[in-house]
C-alpha cells in the first residue's frame, strides 16, 4: 500500500480497478432508516419544497428510505476542511459554521463518506452530483467519489477562478475552487444550448473569416478533407474553466451576510444545464440558501438541509420574502449542530 496523505489515509486496491482510501476510523457504508421528523408549514399541494433543520445524514438516511433515486440534481459545497470557525458578517452576529473536525483530515473524510454514500443513492439514472471543493480535499475527495460512482462517471473537473482578497507575496496565490461533476450512470442530463455562450465575431482556432452579405461572420475551417462553417450565433458549451461568474463582493446586494456565500450565477448555471424545468434538486449544505431559491427561481422542486440555526433563518428569509406564506414545508428532528456551508 502506498501513502497519499500522511502515515493515517491510504490507498488500497479494490477487487477491480478502483482505488479506495482507507483511514483509521473509515466508516461502514450507511443505511437507510426513516427518522420521526416534525413538518410545519408549506402549501397543500402535489409536492412540498422542504427545508430540513437537522443533521444532514439522518436527512439523507431518511430520504434514502423515502425516495431513493428521485432526485434529478444534488450540488454540495460542504466544509473545506480550513480549521477555521466561520461568524456572520453585516447585519447579521454570531457564528456561521466550524470547519474543524476531530483527527483533521482523518476525521474530514469519516464525516464525508457516508453522507456521498448516501447522495449516490438518492440520485436518478439520469442524476449528477456537483461537488464544490478547494485544493484542501480536492484529491481526497475525488478518490471516495471514484469508489462511490465509479471513475467512469467522472463527467468534469470544473475550474471556478475568481479575483478576491489579497495577493500572496511568498507564493502563487490560490484564486480558484474546484467543482467535481459527477453522474449516476453512463446517461446523464446535460442540456447544452442552455448554457450555451454565442461564438460572437472573434475569429478561432485559424478558422477563416467571412462575412456575409446581411453583415454576419461565418467562420470556415478544414479538417481531414472537409470544410467545416460556423456562424456568429451558434452556442459553445462553456469550457471547464469558468472566468466569467464573478465571487461576491463586500458590497453587492445578492450577500445575505452568511459566510462563504457561492454567487447565483454559478448555481444557475449547474442547475440549468443538468436539470429540466419541474426536476428535483437538492443541496444538503445549503447555508444561505442560494441553490434553493436559484431552483426555485428555475422552477424547479427543492429539497434543502442545514444544522446550523443561523443558516436555517438566512433560507426561511430568503425563499418566504415579503409578509406572504411560506413556500416550503420546514423539517425539524431534535437534536443540535453547527455544520453547515
Amino acid at each position: 500500500m502506498m501513502a497519499v496523505h500522511s502515515a493515517s489515509i491510504m490507498m488500497r486496491p479494490m477487487k477491480s480497478a478502483t482505488i479506495a482510501l482507507d483511514w483509521p476510523g473509515r466508516p461502514a457504508k450507511p443505511h437507510a432508516r426513516t427518522h420521526a421528523f416534525c413538518s410545519s408549514g408549506g402549501p397543500n399541494g402535489f409536492w412540498d419544497d422542504r427545508l430540513y433543520h437537522a443533521d444532514n445524514l439522518q436527512v439523507l438516511e431518511h430520504l434514502a428510505a423515502e425516495m431513493p433515486g428521485q432526485f434529478d440534481l444534488i450540488y454540495i459545497d460542504p466544509p473545506f476542511n480550513t480549521g477555521r470557525n466561520f461568524i456572520l458578517s453585516g447585519d447579521l452576529t454570531g457564528p456561521a459554521y466550524s470547519d474543524r473536525h476531530d483527527g483533521g483530515i482523518t476525521g474530514y473524510l469519516t464525516q464525508l463518506y457516508p453522507r456521498l454514500s448516501l447522495i449516490h443513492r438518492l440520485l436518478s439514472p439520469t442524476g449528477t452530483l456537483y461537488l464544490h471543493c478547494d485544493y484542501r480535499v480536492s484529491s481526497h475527495l475525488r478518490l471516495l467519489l471514484d469508489e462511490i460512482f465509479r471513475p467512469e462517471n467522472l463527467r468534469a473537473q470544473i475550474i471556478w477562478h475568481y479575483q478576491s482578497g489579497g495577493r500572496q507575496k511568498h507564493c502563487w496565490s490560490m484564486k480558484h475552487d474546484v467543482i467535481w461533476m459527477y453522474s449516476r450512470g453512463k446517461g446523464f442530463t446535460f442540456n447544452a444550448a442552455a448554457v450555451g455562450v454565442r461564438r460572437g465575431r472573434a475569429p478561432r482556432n485559424h478558422m477563416k473569416q467571412i462575412v456575409t452579405a446581411e453583415g454576419k461572420s461565418v467562420f470556415t475551417i478544414r479538417s481531414a478533407g472537409k470544410i467545416y462553417s460556423y456562424s456568429e450565433d451558434d452556442l459553445l458549451t462553456p469550457a471547464s474553466v469558468w472566468t466569467d461568474i464573478s465571487h461576491l463582493q463586500q458590497k453587492d446586494p445578492e450577500r445575505t451576510g452568511y459566510a462563504t456565500q457561492k454567487p447565483e450565477k454559478l448555481i444557475e448555471r449547474i442547475i440549468l444545464a443538468s436539470s429540466n424545468p419541474g426536476a428535483l434538486v437538492a443541496d444538503f449544505y445549503c447555508g444561505s440558501g442560494t441553490t434553493l431559491a436559484a431552483a426555485k427561481r428555475l422552477g424547479r422542486r427543492w429539497i434543502g438541509c442545514d444544522t446550523g440555526a443561523a443558516a436555517i433563518g438566512v433560507c426561511s428569509k430568503r425563499l418566504s420574502p415579503g409578509t406572504g406564506p411560506t413556500q416550503h414545508a420546514f423539517y425539524t428532528l431534535p437534536g443540535d449542530g453547527e455544520h453547515g456551508a
